[in-house]
């Protein structure tokens, strides 16, 4: 273990050497020169400014105060009393930094003056306003918005003050007052109760009535819910009834039919099966198109073309022309148009009756248009992709009426007969079943039972030959 001699002692505390700088240069200016001592004075000018007078060239009674006044009525042996003085409260130190604390004059006397609205704008306005003013001529704007601001007064004066608490009961508490809230376990007065704590507590209770849109209790379809069946559907029907649903029946499979038919003769050339060679001739007609028409094309290339004569342009005299023939043309439409102006003064009679006309034809359309929104009431609507498909008429034939409830042959089904007349009730939309039906790829594989071993082969096998490995 060493212990720092007194060599080593003076190295450590003498200071470090001050590194050497090159000095001809602006650059070690800022590095080498210190201008401290003349910033300090600078400063301290500034604040000798700032209050006023340096403390040199001021007055002893600016800086002093002598007291003459002697306070007698306080004896000298009394102790001194511990209650503190309840200091004054001056000026808020937070509106300190708002306050001048300098005694310069600053030299634009108008800086940041907010001006007043008189001062404001163009002067040569401001005294055209003044004497349209005088002269009773105020501008529109100024007009509508005297007459909005008459409104909002009148809306304000007009509004329902908000509800205070009761501060005074000058009744029956325990009186029958009106409607009355249960909150909690007890039962609480409305009247006593503001709007806000009246809307707070049904909501949280569950009493309070929500706003329903208006739609809400219009109907979407003019239907029955539950229509009458058809007298021919009875278990004992008259003939008569009976023939007529029938006959409904009958037209129902009857358009089923002759929509088929239509439907196979438009797409029965276009899902009629071809033979291969025949369509294999098509295509080869189809290919060779053209390509025995070789010559045609040389015979064409042989001809000349004509060569377009390009246009001349127009002389002075063809322009001058043009534009008096332009001028001729708007002429003679102007007088067309004051014509017929003076014409229409003449057919006022003819005028009145398009009119009228036009007048009736209107209110055709539109009466025509509110029967036609009434019928649609008695049609179902399109809700959604799928239209509305009526169920088949359910209708017994002669043979299977029996005449009696007991023998009665049942046709359709109920739940099904409700959910076709929520449909064309528009209460809900028509909807197709849809069935998901997964379709897997067949996975093969070889069992081992069945694999052929490695490096046997199946004659070896019959020849009871295996080969050794």
């Amino acid at each position: 273990m060493t212990f720092p001699t007194e060599k080593h002692t003076h190295r450590t505390d003498q200071q470090k050497k001050p590194k050497r700088i090159v000095k001809h240069k602006k650059k070690a200016w800022r590095i080498t020169s210190s201008v401290q001592d003349v910033e300090r004075f600078l400063e301290s000018k500034r604040l000798d400014e700032r209050l006023g007078a340096p403390f040199e060239e001021r007055t002893s009674d600016s800086l002093f105060v002598v007291d003459k006044i002697a306070d007698n009525n306080k004896p000298v042996n009394e102790e001194p009393t511990k209650k503190r003085k309840i200091k004054e409260i001056g000026p808020l130190r937070c509106y300190a930094i708002l306050t001048p604390n300098s005694a310069v004059t600053d030299p634009l006397k108008k800086r940041n003056r907010v001006r007043r609205p008189e001062e404001r704008g163009d002067p040569l306005l401001r005294k055209i306003m003044e004497e349209k003013r005088a002269n009773g001529k105020i501008p529109t704007r100024f007009l509508q918005s005297m007459k909005h601001h008459q409104e909002n007064v009148e809306a304000l004066a007009k509004k329902k003050k908000p509800e205070r608490l009761r501060t005074t009961f000058d009744f029956d508490l325990w009186g029958d007052v009106g409607d009355s809230l249960m909150i909690g376990d007890k039962m609480v007065s409305a009247l006593d109760l503001s709007d806000e704590l009246k809307t707070y507590t049904m909501e949280k209770t569950g009493n309070r009535i929500y706003s329903r849109p208006e739609s809400m209790l219009s109907k979407t379809s003019g239907l029955k819910p539950v229509e009458v069946p058809h007298p021919g559907a009875s278990y004992n029907p008259t003939y008569q009834d009976h023939q007529a649903l029938l006959r409904e029946a009958h037209q129902v499979e009857a358009n089923e039919v002759k929509e088929e038919v239509r439907t196979r003769r438009r797409l029965g050339p276009m899902l009629k099966k071809i033979p291969a060679k025949q369509k294999e001739q098509q295509w080869w007609t189809e290919m060779t198109q053209g390509l025995g028409d070789d010559e045609e094309p040389a015979k064409n290339e042989e001809e000349e073309v004509p060569s377009v004569r390009p246009t001349k342009p127009k002389t002075r005299k063809q322009k001058i022309r043009a534009k008096a023939l332009k001028w001729q043309e708007m002429r003679r439409l102007k007088l067309k148009e004051a014509k017929k102006r003076l014409l229409e003064f003449q057919r006022l009679r003819s005028i009145r009756r398009e009119i009228r006309k036009s007048e009736e034809l209107t209110a055709k359309r539109i009466e025509g248009r509110k029967k036609q929104k009434e019928a649609k009431m008695f049609k179902p609507a399109i809700l959604g992709r799928y239209k509305y498909e009526p169920p088949q008429i359910e209708v017994n034939l002669s043979t299977e009426i029996s005449g009696t409830l007991r023998g009665l042959k049942t046709e359709g089904h109920i739940l099904i007969d409700r959910y076709k007349s929520l449909q064309r009730r528009n209460i809900i939309e028509p909807r197709v079943r849809h069935r998901t039906v997964y379709k897997y790829k067949q996975k093969v594989f070889t069992k081992r039972s069945h694999s052929e071993p490695k490096g046997i082969k199946m004659g070896d096998m019959n020849k009871g030959t295996i080969p050794v490995q």
